[in-house]
């Protein structure tokens, strides 16, 4: 567990447990990460051997190094262009522009279609240029959107990553839609498939449902019923993502544009964290361990791979 040395009580951040701990680290040598962030909340980029105190049953531990770890972000955004969309085009291109503006110039972004298939508009790039086109280019479809394929399809190209790729990102997914009735090629059960391998993989499902009845009250108060949100709102939750339902779609204007800057926030410290070692006084299960931050002011999480709450 993260302690600051002057401070009283856990980091707000921790999300290692004593439990996961005993259970994953026995060597007399092992590794964990700490992202630390300073007073202001910006990430620490000097994190140093002596800033991190490691102890067991309250016995100082010797770390032996801190090195630089960066696990960056990768975003996919995939968007409803199917029969009912066309209304809503225009805040979605305005939405998705603030977003991706809000983005660091490093982040990767691969834009995708969901109608009247998942299909790959622009292929992964940090190209704002080239993104901000394809933004602007699709147009809608005569066809109902694939929102549960597009997110089955997207688990199943992670799947097939190569396997010493899979450790250097995390992978984001941003899904758009309308509330139309989809189309689906994919049974529930290879969804939740889908879905638990998007969790074992550290990724994030952040979505939007946009009602397609703008002004009906009740259309709006049954968004959390449709297809699209049966499948989005555990995915979002299961993978420490973001589920929202708007009656109106000029919202997304202004709420793409800051889950644009919260994604900001997450490539910010994934990409500034360090892996610390540590040679333990014995070898076996961790007893009582305790990790502080001895430089006054500053905060943080610890984790065993990099991959942030």
């Amino acid at each position: 567990m993260l302690f600051n040395r002057g401070a009283a009580a856990l980091a707000a951040a921790v999300v290692v447990a004593a439990g996961v701990w005993l259970s994953a680290q026995t060597p007399q040598t092992f590794r964990f990460v700490v992202s630390a962030t300073d007073a202001a909340g910006a990430p620490v980029a000097d994190l140093r051997v002596e800033d991190v105190l490691m102890s067991e049953d309250g016995v100082p531990q010797q770390v032996v190094k801190v090195e630089p770890l960066a696990i960056p972000m990768k975003l996919t955004i995939a968007v409803d262009n199917g029969l009912d969309s066309a209304d809503a085009l225009a805040h979605y291109r305005s939405g998705l522009t603030g977003l991706i503006e809000a983005l660091p110039p490093d982040v990767e972004i691969t834009l995708i279609t969901t109608a009247p298939q998942p299909r790959m508009v622009v292929k992964p790039t940090t190209d704002r240029t080239q993104i901000l086109r394809g933004v602007k280019g699709f147009a809608p479809e005569q066809a109902r959107p694939r929102f549960s394929d597009a997110l089955v399809e997207y688990s199943e190209r992670l799947q097939h990553e190569p396997k010493d790729a899979k450790a250097q990102y995390v992978p984001v997914l941003l899904m758009l839609s309308t509330a139309a009735i989809e189309t689906r090629s994919y049974q529930p059960k290879e969804i939740e498939k889908a879905v638990t391998y998007l969790v074992t993989r550290h990724a994030r499902v952040n979505s939007i449902v946009v009602s397609t009845r703008t002004g009906d009250t009740a259309a709006a108060a049954g968004l959390d019923l449709t297809l699209q949100a049966i499948v989005a709102l555990p995915a979002a939750k299961l993978t420490n993502g973001r589920y929202e339902g708007l009656a109106v779609s000029n919202r997304l204007t202004t709420l793409l544009p800051e889950w644009g800057r919260d994604l900001a926030a997450l490539h910010a410290k994934q990409i500034k964290q360090f892996r610390v070692t540590v040679e333990r006084s014995r070898a076996g299960n961790l007893q009582n361990p305790r990790i502080e931050l001895a430089r006054p002011g500053l905060t943080g999480a610890v984790t065993l791979d990099g991959y942030l709450p």
